[in-house]
């Protein structure tokens, strides 16, 4: 499950969406792997999430992020 303010892995190959607008279109592939920050995973769509990547947010599937970092990397010692 993906919490605000994760780090995420998209991998190459996946569909980035536009966050600017109502409807979410799809206005470009990730040629390679990309890295990115969790903005908001509870958007009207429950198959979105939105996320900042290069300083700009979009759309993104959650189904194909990858979490980055370990098991325990939520917990605090």
């Amino acid at each position: 499950m993906l919490t605000n303010g994760d780090l995420i892995r998209i991998p190459q190959g996946t569909v980035i969406m536009d966050a600017s607008i109502n409807e979410p279109l799809p206005i470009q592939v990730a040629v390679q792997p990309r890295m990115g920050i969790v903005i908001d995973n509870k958007v009207k769509n429950d198959d979105l999430i939105k996320v900042l990547l290069d300083d700009e947010v979009y759309y993104i599937d959650k189904r194909v992020v990858q979490l980055v970092g370990d098991i325990n990397v939520r917990k605090t010692f």
